[in-house]
């Protein structure tokens, strides 16, 4: 069973709270996401607001206006919002109690408010009817200088590989038996997911706006036959010859003619302008359903890497196993060579090389042998231009003379 620990980030703007707010909270029932289980929908909970369903965009704004000094106004395209998603393995969730998955969220909100300031959490939204629980925490970036500003915690990729490092150490220190999830720089399937249901959400409430404009239209119409019907009114004509033709009516007949006649010019200006909001609305939905078409073709090609990935993944251990198998009386050695591959990769990815990378001391060695030999190249290399400046130099003063 695999038992990985899981945690990403991702930075949002104003303009995305309300998404973030109506998927944490369930606002709108939306069947796009299969992995949601609309039975157990009630029983998801929020570790900072329990079951309240709050507005993030309120919450968020107050922390702003409460703990950021600044004279200028605050960018309109500015982060607010840092949202963690933390879970594991699926295996390995569903195999906790809900008491046990319960005090794993917990921990992990624990250990981001030491990180990075109780007072910056707006929401800890833990989701237990979807296949794999999970929880989103939202953390509006405010630093200690009171400044908003998202950069400030997360410069570079080394802060999110410090963050799930630390957040691992803790959460193993608390008595999970989990281990350190692979890191990745790709987009995460969980996120397009995410973008996914939100567009679907959107997409319903401008079918719920489209069906209230054709009944208004509907009304509206109705009111417009109902000026046609004047025609319709009994008439008794009078005069002729000499006198103006004229036609008596009853009195109420003339009253809603009067009526009629002052309303009907902005029964159909508002007729018109709803016309056009239709309109409006149904390219904006057109165009959402692209967008999610997009997404969801994005989330089958992540679904298929996800899946060759793990094959070879799987692969790899299998051939390092039967490797061992075979040379089990040459393991130091192996050992070493498997530690010098390791350092290599490392010291690619700029990581510092720390003791939970190597199994044993024969594979530290290996590590220690691929920075000698690195540092030898580079002295090497330093020799070597020292050498053609030395030669350059000849043979400039070899021109002079």
């Amino acid at each position: 069973m695999s038992k990985f620990m899981v945690c990403h980030m991702q930075k949002f703007k104003m303009t995305d709270v309300k998404g973030l707010q109506i998927h944490n909270q369930r606002e709108k029932e939306s069947h796009s996401n299969s992995d949601i289980i609309q039975e157990r929908t009630e029983q998801n909970y929020d570790l900072i607001h329990d079951k309240r369903k709050v507005d993030y965009k309120k919450f968020i704004q107050n922390r702003i206006d409460n703990g950021v000094v600044s004279n200028r106004a605050i960018r309109k395209d500015a982060v607010v919002c840092c949202s963690f998603m933390i879970s594991a393995s699926p295996d390995y969730m569903n195999s906790l109690s809900q008491a046990e998955q319960r005090r794993f969220f917990e921990e992990s909100v624990c250990f981001l408010k030491a990180r990075y300031g109780e007072e910056n959490f707006v929401y800890a939204s833990v989701h237990v009817d979807e296949k794999t629980p999970h929880m989103h925490v939202g953390m509006v970036p405010v630093n200690e200088k009171q400044k908003l500003s998202a950069y400030s915690f997360f410069k570079n990729k080394s802060e999110l590989h410090d963050l799930q490092d630390k957040i691992y150490e803790h959460v193993k220190e608390k008595g999970f038996d989990i281990e350190r999830g692979v890191s990745s720089d790709r987009k995460h399937l969980s996120t397009q997911r995410f973008k996914a249901v939100s567009l679907q959400q959107e997409i319903e409430k401008l079918e719920q706006e489209k069906k209230e404009i054709d009944s208004r239209l509907y009304d509206l119409a109705s009111s417009l036959d109902q000026a046609k019907s004047v025609d319709e009114i009994p008439v008794k004509e009078k005069g002729g010859f000499i006198r103006s033709k004229m036609v008596e009516i009853a009195s109420e007949d003339f009253d809603s003619i009067k009526s009629l006649a002052k309303s009907s010019e902005s029964l159909r200006n508002e007729n018109r302008r709803l016309k056009n909001e239709k309109i409006k609305i149904e390219r904006e939905k057109d165009d959402l359903y692209k967008g999610q078409r997009f997404l969801e073709r994005q989330v089958t090609d992540l679904k298929r890497e996800n899946r060759g990935l793990k094959e070879a993944n799987d692969f790899l251990k299998k051939t390092l196993e039967r490797v061992k198998e075979m040379y089990k009386e040459k393991l130091p050695e192996l050992a070493g060579v498997i530690g010098y591959v390791k350092g290599s990769i490392l010291d690619k990815m700029n990581r510092k090389f720390l003791k939970r990378h190597f199994a044993g001391d024969d594979e530290v060695k290996g590590a220690q042998k691929f920075l000698n030999h690195k540092q030898e190249h580079e002295e090497q290399q330093k020799r070597l231009k020292q050498v053609r400046r030395s030669q350059q130099k000849n043979w400039d003063q070899g021109l002079e003379r």
